[in-house]
């Protein structure tokens, strides 16, 4: 099973790196590998310190792919 959070489930309206909106999906096999991914997404692409954004809030956003 593979966890993933989508970025702009916590950033709407969230710029790419293109300028684009943000579509990068963070993924795992734990939540805390999420967890640990998106933070360093948000960090290099926009500039957001992921202590800033709870880590219950990237969990509530987590979702599991069984395929």
């Amino acid at each position: 099973m593979v966890r993933f959070a989508r970025c702009n489930a916590l950033l709407s309206l969230a710029m790419d790196a293109s300028g684009k909106g943000c579509r990068y999906v963070a993924k795992g096999a734990s939540d805390d590998d999420v967890v640990k991914d998106m933070g360093e997404h948000l960090t290099s692409v926009h500039q957001v310190d992921p202590s800033e954004i709870p880590k219950a809030n990237i969990l509530a956003t987590t979702k599991t792919n069984n395929g």
